[in-house]
């Protein structure tokens, strides 16, 4: 399956709309209707951590539509924390996301001067 297929498929499992999922990732409501119908399937990042923390589930599952064992670990281990715990961790992972993806801009903006 594609990641939109995972995606789609892994939304409408939880009930969740389409404009739900939008509102919860941030994800622009074209860009997630190009990768729902397959158009686009090479989102960055940052994208699927947005998309995958907004379902409640791991990348692993949205890119190959399954959990790794290691994936599946540390999901339960982040379930167990209590909510600001939680909240902490996934913040976390969404700063160091961005914090990489400002690196290779930057870096790409180096070698291009």
């Amino acid at each position: 399956m594609s990641i939109g297929a995972n995606i789609k498929l892994k939304r409408e499992s939880l009930g969740m709309s389409r404009a739900e999922l939008i509102d919860r990732s941030g994800v622009s409501i074209a860009q997630l209707s190009r990768m729902e119908r397959g158009e686009q399937n090479n989102p960055n990042l940052e994208t699927l951590v947005a998309i995958s923390t907004a379902l409640n589930t791991s990348i692993d599952e949205i890119v190959f539509g399954e959990q790794s064992t290691s994936s599946i670990y540390l999901s339960k281990t982040i379930d167990s924390l209590p909510i600001d715990k939680k909240t902490f961790v996934k913040d976390v992972i969404k700063m160091a996301v961005m914090i990489s993806s400002s690196e290779k801009l930057e870096k790409g903006l180096k070698e291009k001067s």
